[in-house]
């Protein structure tokens, strides 16, 4: 009986450092996006009068242009951006290692089916 109120205990933990971790990345997102629209503003102005007209690029030559003209904020709201996307990937793999834990082997199979899914539709996503 000990022993499996301390492998409740044990998996309580975990569930609660996941919980604290996605809650700090959504944090730490918001403050990156937060961070690099301010200084844009402050930098650039009204930054949305760019959109007045639509121009289609990639995601690599925006980011490649930003680092070419050394543009920070640009820089900052997008590694906010990715740090948001990256949360629910990364939730949904430790729910397969929570799983794993409690030896419910289906479900973590099942986690890592919709882990892997997750990754190819975003490698399948990105117009390089």
């Amino acid at each position: 009986m000990q022993a499996q109120s301390q492998q409740d205990q044990i998996l309580h933990d975990l569930e609660l450092r996941i919980s604290k971790m996605l809650r700090s990345g959504v944090y730490v997102a918001g403050m990156l996006m937060t961070i690099g629209w301010l200084w844009g503003w402050f930098k650039h102005g009204d930054t949305l009068s760019s959109f007045s007209r639509y121009e289609s690029k990639s995601l690599y030559e925006t980011l490649n242009w930003a680092v070419i003209t050394h543009d920070q904020p640009l820089i900052i709201g997008f590694a906010g951006l990715a740090v948001l996307v990256s949360l629910p990937i990364i939730r949904v793999f430790l729910t397969g290692v929570l799983f794993i834990k409690q030896k419910d082997y289906i479900l973590a199979v099942m986690a890592f089916a919709v882990f892997t899914c997750l990754i190819a539709s975003f490698l399948l996503g990105i117009e390089l």
